[in-house]
């Protein structure tokens, strides 16, 4: 079946509504507003004043040559959701969508103005880029069903300039044809940066000509494929900021070339070799990503290397990158260190711990931060053992950017969160997609990527997680339009299943509800009672610590129960510790029984008998999932609650 656009959506009345409920969410989402209700934009512009009525959707753009590629991407993106054909704008200004350049406004400011004819105005491409997304989400269909947008005007810019996502492609292969959907998802959601992981022990994704050895054959990347991709990114206001991980998670330049990288870490951080290497394949980028005002060289985790010698390799690169017009960025690794072994004060870390370099300390010494913390800002997918992190999408929207905290609770941010002032010095924010699948990175990351966004942009517009659910589903709905897939294609991995009831189930489809965050989208308390038992269909359950994690669930009336059946992932020695209660009246709760280290012997699943206990609620108190990552993540997958 071939993909169909909004237009042939809205106009199929032959279609059995039934079967694409997709079709009546369209249909909502593309619908003018009630009257005097303000059209909604995500995220909320700093300004915006509405008008009576509507102006009609032209089909031509005017632009000056300097926004050429943003243009053209917004005419494709229109194409798509219209079903119309837009060209390039040879009439006048009245009749064509008008980009209008003016140097007073700053990068990303822009103005939109649809009162008489359509403007959007910027001082750059990145700028227009931002209008052009804000104007899609103001397309509407007039009661003859012709394309329109509402009569307004929009003055905005954001709080934070750096927002970033980064995806791992130094694990699992990323295709070009993910990027684009990622680019487009980042593009809709006002995303700047798509940090690129393109290097580590496991995979080398940049197609080096000097060290043609490097790039892994699964990898997939051409150096062609790079510059399309670039160019790309750029028509979509996003910029891509590539990183070359050293002198840790080097062991493919190690292998590869010992006789240019040196056999060890330490090899690597000392040897002049070594250094004309890096430099050399720094340069070999910056001719390809030649937009980006940022290089990531990483150093983090290299463990057994002297911290001295990691200070002089981050300032010796530091130097290099300066001389050739860019910022330096490094992950919080080595200590800052002191006098002439002190890490130059230009370089700005990422802090993702909070440990060796507390961001307060950072900010008092007059170092540059990124707050690329675990909570909430890193989704883990350590397949094939189990999802790893990733906290709930309201977490990514009520995130506090001055605050650093991590997911584990052995570490000592978790209980003692640190904070900073809002100050020149924070950049703003990184979200990370580490380790994943290709398949699952929009399924798991778009929501949460724009829900950081959108708080990042404006703070203090944003104060509804109901409200920013309701347009999040209209940019989804973009994307899907934009880069379409055939009406029932899967959307990627990690979607929720039902199985088929196991008899005398009486928990399958129960209401399930917790009483701290569940990691939706995807992984959430629901997975509990839709009769998977797969380790791989687990709820995941944040935080367990410091106080346990309390899941229950409603059978809907009282019944006599014979037993309770828990599965959890049950990877290797992992086990889940918690406590099996029920209640009448969701009030006075009893044990019904507890587990320890072991109790789940060799399957995935403990037995817990009721001995024929009247109740109608099952609660199950858990401190997390044990000897797995962090225990401060349940990861339970089914309760089956037996009786009649």
């Amino acid at each position: 079946m071939k993909a169909l656009t909004l237009n042939e959506l809205f106009n199929n009345n032959s279609m059995n509504l039934k079967f694409y409920p997709k079709l009546i969410l369209t249909a909502l989402l593309f619908t003018p507003p009630l009257a005097h209700a303000a059209p909604e934009v995500l995220p909320t512009p700093r300004e915006m004043k509405t008008s009576r009525g509507a102006t009609p959707l032209p089909t031509t753009i005017l632009n000056p040559e300097a926004f050429a590629p943003q243009a053209e991407a917004l005419q494709l993106a229109l194409a798509k959701v219209t079903g119309e054909t837009f060209a390039p704008g040879t009439g006048e200004n009245g009749s064509s969508i008008q980009f209008v350049q003016a140097a007073q406004l700053d990068e990303e400011e822009y103005l939109i103005d649809t009162r008489q004819d359509i403007k959007l105005t910027a001082s750059s491409p990145t700028g227009i880029a931002r209008a052009s997304v804000s104007f899609l989400q103001l397309l509407e269909k007039s009661p003859d069903s012709t394309w329109q947008v509402p009569k307004l005007t929009i003055k905005d810019s954001p709080d934070y300039n750096f927002r970033a996502f980064l995806v791992d492609m130094g694990r699992n292969p990323h295709s070009p044809e993910t990027l684009r959907r990622i680019i487009d998802s980042m593009w809709l959601a006002k995303t700047r940066y798509l940090h690129l992981h393109l290097t580590d022990d496991q995979l080398f994704s940049f197609p080096s000509t000097a060290y043609p050895e490097l790039l892994s054959k699964n990898a997939g990347w051409t150096l062609a494929d790079w510059h399309e991709i670039e160019a790309y990114s750029q028509a979509r206001g996003v910029t891509i900021i590539p990183e070359l991980e050293a002198p840790g998670h080097s062991g493919i330049l190690r292998g590869k070339y010992p006789e240019v990288f040196g056999k060890t870490p330490t090899d690597l951080a000392s040897l002049d070799t070594a250094y004309e290497g890096l430099t050399t394949i720094l340069k070999e980028m910056m001719d390809v990503f030649q937009a980006t005002p940022f290089i990531h060289i990483g150093c983090d985790e290299a463990y057994g290397v002297d911290e001295k010698l990691q200070r002089d390799l981050v300032n010796r690169l530091h130097a290099f990158l300066k001389e050739n017009g860019r910022q330096t960025i490094v992950w919080e690794g080595p200590r800052l260190g002191k006098g002439k072994n002190k890490v130059n004060e230009e370089v700005i870390h990422m802090n993702w711990r909070c440990i060796e370099m507390p961001a307060p300390q950072m900010i008092k010494e007059g170092y540059r931060v990124i707050n690329a913390t675990w909570d909430p800002l890193y989704v883990v997918d350590h397949y094939p053992r189990t999802m790893f992190t990733a906290v709930p999408s309201k977490d990514c929207y009520e995130v506090n950017f001055t605050r650093f905290k991590h997911v584990n609770h052995a570490i000592g941010t978790f209980s003692n969160p640190v904070t900073i002032k809002k100050s020149d010095q924070l950049l703003g924010f990184c979200l990370a997609w580490w380790e994943g699948r290709e398949e699952n990175v929009i399924p798991l990351c778009r929501q949460r990527l724009t829900a950081a966004t959108a708080r990042a942009w404006n703070d203090r517009g944003e104060t509804s997680f109901d409200s920013f659910l309701q347009r999040d589903q209209k940019l989804g709905l973009l994307l899907d339009t934009m880069r379409p897939r055939t009406l029932g294609e899967p959307t990627g991995g990690w979607s929720d299943r039902e199985a088929e009831p196991t008899p005398g189930n009486l928990a399958h489809g129960k209401t399930v509800t917790v009483s701290a965050g569940a990691s939706q989208p995807f992984y959430g308390p629901q997975r509990l009672t839709n009769g998977v038992t797969e380790r791989f269909d687990h709820f995941l359950g944040f935080p367990t610590k410091p106080e346990p994690l309390e899941i229950t669930i409603d059978l809907g009336k009282l019944s006599t129960l014979t037993k309770v059946d828990v599965y959890e992932a049950a990877v290797g020695k992992s086990w889940e510790h918690y406590k099996v209660e029920y209640s009448k009246n969701n009030k006075s709760y009893k044990i019904i029984g507890e587990t320890e280290k072991g109790s789940r012997g060799e399957s995935n699943m403990v037995s817990h008998p009721c001995d024929n206990v009247t109740a109608r609620y099952i609660r199950i108190s858990t401190e997390g999932c044990q000897d797995l990552t962090f225990p401060s993540f349940s990861r339970l997958c089914e309760v089956m609650v037996f009786g009649e």
